[in-house]
């Protein structure tokens, strides 16, 4: 058996990566001896693989830009790049029973950067004879006429499934596609297996992990409105956290904005007195996935803009709060009966820290937390089981 899979395993910002490797984990858990390949859709091949250079101020020209122009530009460079990466997926694909497509927030239209990416995917399985699945995707309501009709390309091949990772995504996506969308499954986001794919912690520290991201980045990709993130944001959150009682790890996904502003808050001069005396720590930036999980593991809960934090600290059985910037953190938060912990953008950071000391005090509801992991593990269970039938046994 040979199962291909397109996401962001090499994404710089490593919570992209936790979704391949726990999906990986499962896939190779579930049918033992089977070839499981992951695909950057990036093109990248490796960790530290440089995509764009520059990448914030970029953003902040793209911004500046009128929709029609910035689609053509950023069409433009990923064509080249597409022309460059889409002989070795061709390759990776031959032989190939099954092209996952996903997880992750997909099918979303910055510019056209996924549409096209997600398109030209499809078009590789297509060429291959190769079935494709879409699983665990989210979906944003930003597609543009455009972005649609690139995201149909994932019909013009064998398409066995659709699965999206949320109630909004199954309905942006069945709002969007309309007659023509085959029924879509609910299959939730790999990254809820963290756990059980990077295994347990010994200890907990107890402290609240802080996650920082980029004020740019929140914006650019924010859905519908202004994300919280501005200037002094962190640091009076942190600030407020600390006068809750609260000791902090501050921590990043690991994309280089973040890094960036991480490096920027750990400076604050109103925040040396608590690094000083220890109620504050500075976490290294996470290079792999795996690192991203070993911050995360041993704190107490999590507050956090990025996705992939609240689910890998979720996964771990910890309080989550999450900052509003999209409906997918709202969304996740909502699957997990926690819908009191997000943030809607414009909170102040003194309502975020006392949601979060009421959070720990109420922890998590664990029926609901065993149900999500179970839908987790079925979801790809299905996937498995949309395999030929001579490819059922795990082997070749």
């Amino acid at each position: 058996m040979k199962i291909v899979q397109f996401g962001l395993p090499y994404s710089p910002n490593v919570g992209d990566g936790i979704i391949s490797d726990c999906l990986l984990f499962e896939l190779s858990r579930q049918a033992p001896g089977a070839e499981v390949l992951a695909l950057d859709l990036s093109g990248r091949e490796s960790f530290g693989d440089v995509v764009v250079r520059n990448r914030g101020l970029a953003l902040r020209i793209l911004a500046s830009l009128p929709q029609s122009l910035r689609q053509r530009l950023v069409a433009a460079r990923l064509g080249r790049l597409l022309d460059r990466v889409t002989p070795r997926w061709t390759d990776a694909l031959s032989g190939a029973d099954l092209a996952i497509i996903g997880g992750g927030q997909l099918m979303s239209d910055a510019d056209l950067n996924f549409p096209l990416k997600v398109a030209a995917a499809a078009d590789c399985a297509r060429m291959a004879g190769c079935p494709v699945a879409v699983h665990a995707v989210g979906a944003s309501d930003n597609w543009s006429p455009r972005g649609k009709d690139l995201f149909c390309n994932v019909y013009e091949g064998d398409l066995r499934q659709v699965g999206l990772r949320d109630a909004r995504s199954r309905a942006v996506w069945q709002a969007h596609m309309g007659a023509r969308a085959p029924q879509t499954v609910l299959t939730r986001d790999p990254g809820l297996l963290a756990a059980d794919c990077y295994g347990p912690t010994t200890t907990r520290s107890g402290r609240i992990g802080l996650c920082v991201t980029d004020p740019t980045l929140l914006r650019y990709h924010a859905e519908g409105h202004a994300a919280s993130g501005a200037p002094g944001f962190f640091r009076d959150l942190a600030l407020a956290l600390l006068a809750e009682g609260h000791d902090l790890r501050l921590f990043c996904n690991g994309a280089v904005e973040d890094r960036a502003a991480l490096v920027r808050l750990a400076g604050e001069p109103a925040l040396a007195p608590a690094r000083r005396d220890g109620r504050i720590e500075v976490a290294p930036v996470p290079e792999t996935p795996t690192m991203l999980a070993e911050t995360i593991r041993d704190l107490g809960g999590v507050v956090a803009h990025r996705l992939h934090a609240c689910i890998v600290a979720y996964s771990y059985g910890l309080p989550i709060v999450g900052l509003g910037w999209d409906a997918k953190v709202a969304s996740f938060l909502e699957a997990c009966h926690c819908a009191e912990h997000f943030m809607p953008p414009a909170t102040r950071p003194e309502q975020i820290a006392t949601t979060v000391t009421a959070a720990l005090d109420t922890g998590i509801d664990r029926q609901v937390h065993v149900a999500l992991i179970a839908e987790t593990r079925a979801a790809i269970t299905g996937l498995l089981a949309l395999l030929p039938a001579k490819s059922g046994n795990g082997t070749a």
